[in-house]
């Protein structure tokens, strides 16, 4: 979740504009790119994919807190499935020649995830297998049709998504895979942003602990650099430890990304060029945690400011700021029948 900013951004710009059906780039982009990283977490029981993994990110902490302190730990339970609900609600405005375009709310998206663990390794690490069970997109609140359309095609682009990961005691996620055969066929429509949103949730999902003993109003830092098949990014998330008991507590984390100047994918847009100029993102979280579970209760609030230029042989050369109010919820639960709480 906490890798939020840029493929929404991306996301939104895609909802926002849609000139002309993505071309079969768009599909064809997303299966080469997961082609190219298959079996990258084949060792831990994970199907061929596209991976993202958690072995570049570095948490230290900046302050151990009161005592009593205690090393976190996750213990992961084999048998106890479960159920992540994901609500994105995002608002852009954009400001191009001296104008501002007022906001404007896309339509909110739910996704639901299953969560199905596999095992446990013997330092802690679970493998589990997840996929979409639910996606629905809520076409109102004044949102207009192309806007509706083109939510509703990067939403049906998640449909059947399924995949691997692990994830170790700490909570990082160090192997994650997306299923080949679960992927959209290439010309099926969206330009793939929401694929990666639903793959940096789950990657950053857990809520992340240091190595050090650690005890309430303990403050550490996650250092991220985060990549896509479309973009790049630095991501700095600073966590206090505001509740702990014995089996979960809260934290507050406030995000913050930045990214260097880097080409923009132009699906659909024959002839059209790209670039991203600068972005800058922060935004607070709030999250409830269970040490037993892989889903949190989090809530999400937070701001990323993108400016793009762009040359297209309809518009010629322009230079626009895109800004993104971005809120999201995600709700864990235990899956029926898949065992109980702590």
């Amino acid at each position: 979740m906490r890798a939020w900013a840029l493929s929404l951004t991306l996301l939104a710009c895609s909802g926002c504009s849609r000139r002309a059906p993505p071309s079969e780039g768009a599909g064809a982009s997303a299966s080469a790119s997961a082609d190219a990283d298959a079996g990258a977490g084949a060792g831990a029981g994970a199907g061929a994919g596209a991976s993202v993994g958690g072995e570049g990110a570095r948490v230290r902490v900046i302050d151990p807190g009161k005592e009593p302190r205690e090393a976190l730990r996750y213990a992961w339970r084999v048998g106890q499935r479960e159920r992540l609900m994901m609500e994105l609600r995002t608002a852009a405005s954009t400001e191009s020649g001296g104008s501002t375009t007022p906001e404007i709310g896309l339509p909110p998206v739910r996704i639901g995830v299953a969560i199905d663990p596999q095992s446990v390794s013997t330092d802690g690490a679970l493998i589990y297998a997840w996929r979409v069970v639910s996606t629905r997109v809520d076409a109102d609140a004044g949102a207009t049709t192309p806007m509706a359309d083109g939510m509703r095609a990067e939403v049906a682009a998640v449909e059947h998504l399924a995949g691997t990961a692990v994830v170790n005691a700490l909570g990082l996620t160090t192997a994650l895979s997306v299923n080949l055969t679960s992927l959209p066929d290439a010309g099926s429509g969206g330009s793939g942003q929401m694929i990666e949103q639903v793959r940096q949730t789950l990657r950053d999902l857990a809520a992340p602990f240091p190595e050090e003993a650690v005890g309430r109003g303990a403050r550490w830092e996650k250092l991220s650099q985060l990549s896509s098949r479309d973009a790049r990014l630095s991501q700095t998330d600073t966590f206090t430890l505001l509740e702990v008991t014995r089996t979960g507590g809260k934290v507050d984390d406030e995000l913050a990304q930045t990214a260097p100047s880097q080409p923009l994918p132009t699906p659909g847009m024959p002839g059209a060029q790209a670039r991203m100029d600068s972005m800058l993102a922060s935004g607070d979280a709030k999250t409830t945690f269970d040490r037993s579970r892989l889903a949190p209760q989090t809530r999400f609030e937070g701001t990323t400011t993108m400016v793009v230029s762009s040359n297209s042989p309809g518009d010629g050369p322009q230079r626009r700021t895109m800004i993104l109010r971005v809120g999201i919820t995600l709700t864990g639960s235990i899956a029926g029948g898949g065992g109980g709480g702590p």
